[in-house]
């Protein structure tokens, strides 16, 4: 899947740690048939502690765990799976600053209602109800010792610690009998350990370890932002956040002076010139394409090399597409016979308001292209691009003058993506050439 020493990707996601905004990216990497599926697993630092602290993985969950990376080539999970990765697989992780992230813990369950939590454990229901009755100070001493440990206690520590202790991090008191075993697991577990608080610099970095192009921003999804009143609550439980994250700011501070050590450089300097100079070809390479009316097409439900998309919609269904966003620029690296004149070509859906397709504009390797909007049946539109490319790949990027959400878009939706225009597919088509070694028929 991946253009270099890396075949897999398994991102551990800690909770309230940005990782929800990156799972349906990481998603676009692989084919949308082997996208990971939570409910292949069950689940343990989630549940009742109490119960989970005596019981052991029994052996179908175990093998369910090894089998995960056969059936996903991405795997983004809360689970405690590092012990269980197999060779040639790119680990990667996130922090945060632990008194934000613990403070967003709460924050977040604030704003779940009943029917979010029906199948959670008595023990982790009560403590998310309580989250709307108590001031969080009140909620922190009664729970971030006894129910709520496994997430309010120095969890960062715990979870990492995880990956090598298994389960005795749910019966350990002391967070700080954790602390080497989870710097340990920190210095040496992961490919990369990144941060929220420089998380586009960490994801570039990630793409410059794995081969993919350049990162750009992403939509943000499942944000806990604290009102005016809760900004009030958090600082009266200053003192105890600070004492359940005594640990976790340990951990932290090391996080960062690696992060500063080993990706910070790497993750501002990679730009699309280094990718297509050292992963393009080869990445594109896995690309597989499908004949249909004397085209080359490519389906967005294989993998999306590029950026400037939102994840997937109706992902394994036949009506499977992509929207651009949330900038109004998106770039798709498409595989092409070297000097041969083709005609690009992209399936456009539709819009998020009819005056995106006036305000179209494209680039092809860098330089303005034109192009044409052609009817095409079932379609919106076909965009359609003449070129001939020296390179066994072309950069299409494609601009508009505004993204929008539905609200903008006078729609009745609850779609709150900055979107432009929606694609399922795309390719080439082959001209002959009229003029010249560079002519077009």
């Amino acid at each position: 899947m991946l253009p270099g020493p890396y075949s897999r990707i398994y991102y551990y996601h800690l909770k309230k740690c940005g990782g929800s905004s990156l799972n349906r990216w990481l998603d676009t990497l692989t084919f949308d048939d082997r996208t990971f599926d939570p409910t292949w697993q069950a689940s343990w630092l989630l549940g009742d502690w109490q119960t989970e602290t005596n019981v052991l993985p029994s052996a179908a969950d175990t093998a369910t765990k090894h089998t995960l990376f056969h059936w996903a080539d991405v795997v983004h999970s809360h689970e405690v799976l590092r012990p269980f990765v197999p060779a040639g697989t790119l680990s990667f992780t996130i922090l945060r600053d632990p008194v934000d992230r613990l403070a967003s813990q709460v924050t977040d369950w604030r704003r779940l209602v009943p029917a979010d939590t029906v199948a959670e454990p008595d023990s982790i229901r009560g403590v998310i109800d309580d989250t709307t009755r108590l001031p969080m100070r009140a909620l922190l001493e009664r729970y971030g010792h006894r129910e709520g440990r496994t997430h309010l206690d120095n969890f960062i520590t715990r979870s990492l610690a995880a990956g090598r202790v298994g389960r005795k991090v749910l019966r350990t008191e002391n967070a700080e009998t954790l602390l080497e075993t989870a710097l340990d697991a920190l210095e040496h577990d992961y490919d990369l350990v990144g941060l929220l608080e420089a998380f586009d610099v960490s994801r570039n970095a990630l793409c410059a370890i794995a081969g993919l192009p350049p990162a750009r921003p992403i939509a943000t999804l499942n944000v806990s932002r604290s009102d005016r009143d809760q900004d009030g609550d958090i600082g009266d439980a200053r003192d105890i956040l600070q004492d359940l994250t005594r640990v976790d700011r340990i951990v932290y501070q090391r996080a960062r002076a690696l992060f500063e050590d080993r990706h910070r450089a790497l993750g501002e300097a990679y730009g699309a010139e280094d990718f297509e100079r050292e992963h393009a070809a080869r990445l594109l390479g896995h690309l597989k394409g499908r004949h249909r009316d004397g085209a080359t097409r490519y389906s967005v439900r294989s993998p999306l090399v590029g950026a400037g998309f939102h994840g997937r919609d109706r992902a394994g269904e036949p009506v499977c597409a992509v929207w651009t966003g949330p900038e109004t620029g998106a770039t798709l690296y498409i595989p092409t016979p070297p000097d041969m004149q083709v005609s690009l070509l992209v399936w456009i859906r539709g819009y998020a308001v009819e005056r995106q397709r006036e305000q179209l504009r494209v680039r092809v390797d860098g330089r303005p292209a034109v192009h044409h909007l052609v009817p095409c049946g079932g379609y919106a539109d076909l965009l359609s691009v003449d070129f001939c490319s020296v390179r066994d790949f072309v950069r299409l990027e494609i601009e508009l003058d505004e993204t929008v959400d539905a609200i903008d878009a006078g729609c009745e939706g609850l779609d709150d993506r900055k979107r432009g225009l929606s694609f399922d597919s795309y390719g080439w088509r082959p001209l002959r050439p009229t003029g010249g070694a560079r002519g077009f028929g």
